[in-house]
């Protein structure tokens, strides 16, 4: 008998945590309700083709939604209305292709120089939300990083302002 007060009053502490962390978690933008993602190429709106060694635009995109929705974002891709958040990518045109440069290096390389993250709120009470710039360097500045790495790090970036800048700031992995 004593034995089941005990399990019963666990499982009531326990759905009373569960449902604070939920209340807590539902005041943060993108996490009840869905955001539409918006991605913006440079000045033609286009995103680049695919380059031999950074990989594909379309990469970045599809990792940034799945780490956003890995972190508890609720997303939609480019629909209308509601709140929003609009990414708007600056390219890197001359990035070095070889891994190891010498003489002659190869500079016809493309991938993502900077993101600047927009997050449009439905709700007029919300919390506004700074824009979020992203710039992705690596330790080498002859390396850059590739479509999808910079994908995960702009969007650890964007929960990580979301949060309000708590815990450890993400870092770019190169290589």
């Amino acid at each position: 008998m004593r034995i089941d007060r005990l399990l019963g009053l666990a499982l009531v502490g326990v759905t009373f945590v569960a449902r604070r962390a939920a209340a807590q978690d539902s005041t943060l933008a993108c996490h009840v309700l869905p955001c539409a993602v918006s991605f913006e190429w440079g000045n033609s709106n286009t995103p680049p083709d695919p380059d031999r060694r950074y990989g594909a635009p379309t990469d970045m995109e599809s990792v940034f939604l799945s780490r956003l929705q890995e972190l508890g974002f609720n997303t939609t891709r480019g629909a209308e209305g509601g709140s929003a958040i609009t990414v708007r990518l600056t390219p890197l045109n001359r990035a070095i292709c070889e891994t190891m440069s010498g003489t002659n290096t190869d500079y016809s390389c493309h991938t993502v120089d900077r993101a600047a993250i927009t997050v449009r709120l439905d709700n007029p009470d919300a919390k506004p939300i700074p824009r979020v710039d992203v710039i992705a360097r690596c330790s080498d500045p002859k390396v850059s990083v590739t479509f999808s790495q910079f994908g995960r790090y702009a969007a650890e970036m964007l929960a990580y302002t979301i949060a309000g800048s708590k815990g450890s700031r993400p870092s770019v992995k190169c290589g």
